[in-house]
């Protein structure tokens, strides 16, 4: 640690190429398990699981720099719960990616098409809280970050070549300043998982039951949910169950039976949803009603062909130009203010990116 803040003390203009490797894969409480930094050319491990370590001088340090990250917002967000982070500056790689009209947006897929350099993704899914870490396993870490600066050079040559630098930088500038805390328990929904809305109301009174002893028994041993019990295992039990059968064996079949307390307590909410009474049954998820708004409509739809229209102009996907929730935005801002204000006034009333306003509401 010491060598590492004497390189990076060394450099102060150097912008720094970051990465995280975490463990989402493998435990219910993920964590930063690996925190890679490229300075000088050289590549630094650090291992916030090492004891009696302290990343403090660290992201002193990274919170005065601008930093290098390939889908900043995933890292950005573990080091913000972990560790309280909070980046005064990024470039991201995806971003600049997404801006060029690129279709395949790893990092990977990049290195090859601009640097002709291939990357070793077999460690993708390893278990990085495991210690030791093999030799394979740090150098397909410490090529994340190694290459990060020369790739940002050519994104950076190619955004300016298309006069879309300043894009990238209010979207950086934007992904630094959002909310970066987690989103609340949501006891109504988190339990939707894909094909809820497809169950009955009877079956959703199943899945809930079971989805909630899953979750709990995944906190207990520290395992994804997957890992304990699969949704495509969740959805065909439920069905079982709600058709009327009680034997969990069956309604959870396996290669192996399942632990006696975690089948025990599957029973149990097997029995407590049979006993829910219809009227205590979930019904579909659904989105605000809004009333219908003609006037809305027409001027969303306008916006959206304008949008289409100028994204095949520009080369790039049209939901990266403006995303549905941004076109619905700018039009109400035009129908509150009027068509007459500047890009900028509606940018700032609607809360779009100024630069998607300016493309979309350009003649």
């Amino acid at each position: 640690m010491e060598e590492l803040l004497t390189r990076i003390d060394a450099a102060p203009s150097e912008e720094l190429p970051i990465d995280t490797e975490a463990d989402s894969f493998h435990h219910y409480f993920e964590k930063v398990c690996l925190f890679q930094i490229a300075t000088g050319g050289a590549a630094f491990l650090v291992d916030p699981l090492a004891p009696g370590l302290s990343l403090a001088p660290l992201f002193d340090r990274l919170a005065e720099r601008t930093l290098l990250l390939h889908g900043a917002d995933y890292d950005l967000r573990l080091l913000f719960r972990g560790y309280g982070f909070r980046a005064r500056e990024v470039f991201d790689t995806m971003i600049a990616a997404q801006l060029l009209g690129e279709k395949e947006l790893g990092l990977s897929a990049l290195l090859t098409k601009r640097l002709s350099i291939t990357l070793d993704k077999a460690h993708q899914r390893a278990d990085w809280s495991e210690r030791p870490l093999s030799p394979e396993m740090r150098a397909y870490a410490a090529a994340d970050v190694l290459h990060l600066p020369a790739l940002v050079a050519a994104l950076r040559e190619e955004l300016l070549a298309k006069d879309r630098l300043a894009w990238h930088r209010e979207e950086c500038a934007r992904l630094v300043a959002i909310e970066m805390r987690p989103a609340e328990d949501d006891p109504e929904n988190d339990w939707r998982i894909k094909g809820a809305n497809g169950l009955s109301s009877r079956e959703r009174a199943f899945l809930k039951a079971f989805w909630t002893v899953r979750e709990e028994r995944a906190k207990e041993l520290d395992r994804p949910p997957f890992r304990v019990l699969t949704n495509e295992k969740l959805l065909h039990g439920t069905r079982l169950a709600a058709k009327g059968e009680r034997d969990i064996a069956l309604v959870f079949p396996g290669p192996r039976p399942l632990p006696g307390s975690f089948a025990r307590k599957l029973k149990e909410a097997l029995e407590a949803a049979r006993a829910l009474p219809a009227a205590d049954w979930p019904g579909m998820k659904r989105g605000e009603k809004a009333e219908a708004d003609p006037q809305l409509e027409r001027a969303v739809d306008a916006l959206r062909k304008k949008r289409d229209a100028k994204a095949l102009l520009l080369g790039m996907d049209p939901v990266v130009v403006a995303p549905k929730a941004a076109v619905a935005a700018l039009a109400r801002a035009q129908l509150r203010l009027g068509t007459a204000e500047s890009p900028a006034t509606l940018a700032a009333e609607s809360g779009v990116s100024r630069w998607r306003a300016e493309v979309l509401l350009s003649t």
